[in-house]
Parts: C-alpha cells; structure tokens; sequence
C-alpha cells in the first residue's frame, strides 16, 4: 500500500482514545484560558476608570549585581527586567500609572562608593526611597529563586507584613499563576523576614515575587523563554487586577 501501514479496528481505537483524551484537555485548557483573559480584561477597564494608586515595579538587582545565575549562564537581573517590562506594558495598557525602579540593566547606587558592599546598601536605599515618593503606592519587586539542589521548584511570593493588603496581594497573584502556568505549584506565600530588605522596610502594600527556580534547569529554561516570561508577567497583572477589584 505504497508504505501506508493499515490498522485493525481494535488498533484504531486503542490509539484513538489517548489521541481523543489529548484533544479535550487542550479544549479545555483553551477555554479556561479564554473565561479567564476575558474576565481580567474586563476587570481592567472597570479599573481603568477610576484612579488607581501607583505602582512601583521593581526588577531585583542590576549593574555589577547580577543576581543567581541559572541554564546557559542565564542573569537573574535580565529575566527580572524582561518580566517586569513585559508587566509594565499590561499595567500602562490599562491605563494605569508605573513608576519603574530601573529599566536598564544597571544599578541605581550612588556615584563614587568604593565597595561593592556599600553600593548594594546604596542601591536598595535608593529604591526604597522611589517607593515613599510615590506615597500610598503598590510594590512589586520582581525576582528569581535559586537552590543548592536542583529539584526545586515553582513560583513563591513573600509580603510585607506591614500591611493587611499584602497579604492578600499576594494570595491574588499565586492564585494566577497556579490557574494559568503552574497547576502543580503547591507552594504558601509567606510575610517577609528582615533578610527582605524593602519589604521590611515599606510602609504600603508590597510583594516580593520569587518567579521560579533558576537552579532547576527545566525552569531555568523556562524562565529565559520571552513567551513565558509575558505568561508570568500576565499571571502578576491579573492577580494585581484581582486585588484592586477586591478593596474598592
């Protein structure tokens, strides 16, 4: 039959069923995507008509910082940056107002230190300044986590425990990425320790969010990808949405 291999009626089915099971997880997954992209767009407009508090991204590290290092000697301090502009077109988008702590890849210390020690102080003294000039502003620092063992992994999100919104900021944003990208994520979000500088320190409603695992290299790898880097950046803009909606 010119290399055409014909099947039995028993083997047609037997590959059918996998084949047919495959098809309605992708239905389904495509319609949960679509109710939820069609509920956060319309959250976003009904948002975008009232004033909004700012909201102060921050991609973590930069300059000679460059943060852990994951598959392909990728930067920590790129992929947080690659996020966070990604996340700053959906929040202008819908009209909302974004101050960014960088957009480069560069530090924001002071000139003329002589250590690296006192140009990191510096530099996280320097964005926490950015957050109390915007006054009662939102914060979300964007990062990457990495292990001794490589069997870690997942999307985690600490809080500041100075405010009752952080918590729930939080919550909102994990929320979003367990339905959206990461179904199997179990992690809990947790308050921020004194170890999380800006988030002990802040006075509003804050989150840091540690995106995944750079020293898992199936993450990694999954981390340094632009579509899922704007899937990540869309899952914190939809739990940003969900949060406003919630405390107006």
């Amino acid at each position: 039959m010119h290399g055409v291999i014909a099947l039995n009626e028993k083997e047609a089915k037997t590959y059918f069923v996998p084949i047919a099971v495959l098809v309605l997880c992708c239905l389904a997954f495509l319609l949960l995507s679509y109710i939820s992209y069609n509920k956060i767009d319309k959250m976003a407009l009904a948002l975008a008509e009232k004033r909004n508090p700012v909201i102060v991204l921050d991609p973590g590290h930069g300059g000679e910082d460059g943060g852990a290092t994951g598959k392909n000697s990728a930067l920590e301090k790129d992929i947080n940056l690659a996020i966070a502009l990604q996340l700053e077109k959906l929040l202008k988008s819908s009209g909302m107002r974004v101050v960014m702590t960088r957009t480069a890849d560069a530090s924001i210390c002071d000139d003329h230190l002589d250590t690296v020690r006192e140009r990191k102080v510096s530099d996280l003294h320097n964005r926490l300044k950015i957050i109390e000039e915007q006054g009662d502003c939102i914060f979300i620092s964007i990062h990457q986590n990495h292990f001794t063992e490589s069997r870690y992994s997942g999307a985690q999100i600490f809080y500041s425990k100075n405010t009752d919104g952080s918590k729930i900021l939080a919550e909102n944003i994990k929320s979003r990425i367990v339905e959206l990208i990461q179904p199997e994520n179990k992690r809990e979000t947790k308050p921020a320790t004194s170890s999380i500088y800006l988030l002990w320190n802040t006075k509003v409603t804050a989150v840091l969010v540690e995106c995944g695992f750079l020293s898992n290299d199936s993450e990694a790898a999954k981390l340094n990808d632009k579509t899922y880097q704007q899937q990540m950046a869309f899952c914190v803009y939809s739990g940003l949405l969900d949060y406003l909606h919630s405390v107006e």
